[in-house]
């Protein structure tokens, strides 16, 4: 006998596209999705409050912090880099 599947566990939020645009995109709108709507940890107070208000804004809702970030996740990879080599720069000056 088939097992059977609870329906769109694959396609998850991008299932509202039905059968369109290829299950590859579908994905990574999913992905891009998740990410998004997840919480971070707001780098001013360090509770998990921090929630995307616009693209590439972020307000913590808690202690009411807002930063720039990157579009779908608050730190990117460039961001990560150009902090260490300023704090790298900061300690040798």
């Amino acid at each position: 006998m088939v097992k059977q599947f609870r329906k769109g566990r694959k396609s998850r939020s991008a299932a509202r596209f039905g059968a369109r645009y290829g299950r590859k995109s579908r994905k990574i709108v999913a992905d891009m999705e998740e990410k998004s709507k997840a919480s971070y940890e707001c780098p001013q107070c360090g509770r998990m409050k921090v929630k995307r208000t616009s693209t590439a804004i972020w307000r913590c809702s808690k202690c009411s912090f807002a930063f720039a970030g990157g579009a779908y996740i608050p730190v990117t990879s460039a961001g990560k880099s150009v902090t260490k080599s300023m704090k790298r720069t900061m300690e040798i000056e």
